[in-house]
């Protein structure tokens, strides 16, 4: 049985429920042959100008127990009035994290939906519920999700950096955008549930904790939603991911507790570290 005692992973019936519960195939498990200890991706999202001040305390926080390398996912050019070039202390503070051994993700392009959703069923629910200002990349049209996705890499190469992954706002995004990605030489593709290299094809899940940064009911859901992921942070699980937002710094208490208790017996890694594993 898998660690958390769930459906074998390996087996036809385990891969197809595993599948269909994160969107990912089961082969996570493996990755315990090649970690030499269990790992934990913090991830912060909506790295922006707007919420330089939040990120600032965010990273002070984390950096109080050692939970560093991180994951900052970027938004280019958020509303659409936020360039970050414009902000020289965010790309100044983007480099030092850098330098210190943290990776920088294309997080959408402004982070705002910008016309009518498309994809499934499930993920338009999700968008309407959850992310109605958010679901960039489920609200475009195939030509414009590319220049959007050239424009951030234009934006983060002006500014000197470099991104190898993409996480579409609110982790929603047409079923065709892997295949931009791909051509578009991204090395992987964040979903809530899972990493997806895009090199090999492999998908490696990584259930999770976080803050969405809400407050309230949304808050609320996310948080019972992340007990399994929690959970399993604290067994032998070979990977599982804490994500954070710089908004509203009182929702960060609960989930830095979380992964504070997972740091006992976890490192933190990147996403290139975890799939060059």
């Amino acid at each position: 049985m898998p660690p958390d005692g769930g459906p074998e992973v390996g087996s036809y019936r385990g891969r197809q429920q595993h599948e269909s519960s994160t969107g990912c195939v089961g082969d996570g498990p493996g990755l315990a042959n090649v970690l030499p200890v269990p790992s934990v991706v913090v991830s912060l999202h909506d790295c922006a100008p707007p919420h330089l001040d939040g990120l600032r305390a965010l990273l002070r926080a984390l950096d109080g127990f050692g939970a560093s390398p991180r994951v900052l996912k970027v938004v280019p050019n958020y509303a659409g009035s936020w360039p970050l070039r414009e902000s020289a202390e965010l790309v100044q503070l983007l480099h030092l994290e850098v330098a210190a051994g943290s990776e920088l993700v294309l997080h959408g392009y402004t982070h705002r939906t910008a016309g009518r959703l498309e994809g499934g069923p499930a993920a338009r629910v999700r968008a309407r519920w959850f992310a109605p200002r958010d679901a960039e990349f489920l609200s475009l049209p195939p030509e414009e999700a590319e220049s959007r996705l050239r424009a951030g890499l234009e934006e983060l190469a002006a500014c000197g950096l470099k991104a190898a992954g993409f996480c579409a706002p609110a982790w929603l995004a047409a079923p065709w955008t892997v295949d931009l990605l791909r051509r578009l030489g991204f090395r992987y593709h964040v979903t809530m549930g899972c990493v997806h290299d895009l090199a090999t094809g492999r998908r490696v899940p990584t259930p999770w904790f976080g803050a969405v940064g809400t407050g309230g009911v949304h808050e609320l859901l996310v948080h019972a939603g992340g007990f399994a992921g929690a959970w399993l942070s604290r067994t032998g699980y070979p990977v599982v991911k804490a994500f954070f937002h710089p908004q509203r710094p009182e929702t960060w208490g609960p989930q830095l507790a979380r992964l504070r208790r997972a740091l006992r017996g976890r490192r933190c890694v990147t996403y290139s570290a975890l799939l060059n594993a």
